[in-house]
């Protein structure tokens, strides 16, 4: 049988052996209460005696089943059962049954019999702490769920999380829809019109200052290694001219020398000679039939044309048939000691080379001369 539990209305099923006196403890599906069902009925009937009048009450008082047997044992009134929102009427009888007149004097007086004598010895009801979370407590006491909605939900916090993440609401709408205080469609309208309220920070600031960082920080990195070229050319420069340092001493006006006049225009370089430079104008190149030739166009071409001075072409050291040194002077610095460029022969023209066309053509000291070594004297007016 079904008894009908009288705090959340819900029902519970109950087993109590028709020949035993011992009382049965049930607790409700619902919301844990438990109850005691100690109804001292001599000769109790059996299932089938007890469902018949279960059902003939039912029948006659228009109640359901579970009401029915709440009432013959005692759990509640017959006022309490008619006042259930969910109790239905008692299925139809399968056979004609007399008139509902009479009947209630049968039911009616025995469960009055049996009340009226179970009335001082009432089911004696323990009532345990409902197996719902503690935190929905306060959304039971002020009704905004009932007992059983409670225990159905489960953890609090654990829902909020559900419904927030499902929802895409924030924690404080999702813990007021765990507790049914609004339903998720509000809490939706509501968060709309946060959204509406808090217009979304512009980001055109942010990325123009992000540009901004990015281009500075790349034309500074342009910039430096520009700087640091520029001066490792220059140091190259200085170096390949024999400049011996960037201070220099700067003498009194009685310890200078007399000025020098300026050098002569200086000559063309000589026929079949073909000097080539960069772009800053410094030779990187000079091709001609033999190294005199490419010794007086080294001196006549570029940026220092005019400044050099053809002195002579020595032999290399050890001798070495497709090797010659080209010793020239520095006109502007007539004190630095004599400076030679190596000029080679091309194996395949049979040309002489001076420079290999990358790079500025570079300037050495002269290799020392055994004694014997025979040299070409070469002179500019001689060219």
């Amino acid at each position: 049988m079904h008894i009908r539990c009288t705090q959340c209305k819900s029902l519970t099923p109950v087993r109590v052996p028709s020949a035993s006196g011992t009382p049965a403890v049930v607790s409700c599906s619902g919301c844990g209460k438990r109850y005691r069902l100690a109804i001292n009925r001599p000769g109790k009937p059996a299932d089938e005696d007890r469902y018949r009048r279960a059902r003939e009450y039912a029948e006659a008082n228009q109640i359901d089943m579970a009401g029915a047997y709440s009432i013959l044992e005692g759990v509640m009134t017959l006022e309490e059962a008619r006042a259930l929102r969910g109790s239905a009427p008692a299925p139809s009888p399968a056979s004609p049954v007399s008139p509902p007149g009479p009947r209630p004097a049968g039911p009616a007086a025995a469960p009055p019999a049996a009340g009226r004598g179970a009335s001082a010895a009432k089911p004696g009801l323990i009532e345990s702490d409902a197996p719902y979370d503690p935190a929905f407590a306060r959304a039971v006491a002020e009704g905004c769920l009932t007992v059983q909605q409670a225990v159905e939900r489960g953890d609090r916090r654990a829902l909020a999380m559900r419904v927030a993440q499902r929802h895409r609401l924030p924690m404080d709408l999702a813990l007021m829809v765990a507790d049914n205080r609004v339903s998720v469609r509000k809490a939706l309208e509501q968060k709309a019109a946060r959204e509406a309220k808090e217009p979304p920070p512009s980001q055109t600031s942010v990325s123009h200052g992000v540009w901004n960082f990015m281009i500075f920080s790349i034309g500074t990195m342009i910039l430096t290694g520009l700087l640091i070229h520029m001066y490792h050319v220059w140091g190259e420069y200085l170096t390949r001219n024999g400049a011996v340092g960037l201070e220099e001493t700067v003498a009194s006006a009685a310890e200078r020398p007399p000025a020098t006049p300026p050098p002569p225009a200086a000559a063309p370089p000589p026929p079949l000679t073909v000097p080539r430079t960069d772009a800053t104008g410094q030779l990187v190149e000079v091709a001609g039939p033999d190294p005199r030739s490419v010794l007086v166009s080294f001196c006549a071409s570029g940026r220092q044309a005019g400044r050099r001075e053809p002195v002579e072409v020595a032999p290399a050291v050890p001798p070495s048939s497709g090797l010659r040194f080209g010793v020239f002077r520095n006109l502007e610095q007539p004190g630095t000691p004599l400076r030679a460029i190596r000029i080679r022969q091309d194996a395949k023209t049979g040309r002489w080379l001076a420079g290999d066309g990358r790079g500025p053509i570079m300037t050495e000291e002269p290799p020392p001369q055994p004694p014997g070594a025979r040299t070409i004297q070469v002179s500019l007016a001689g060219a």
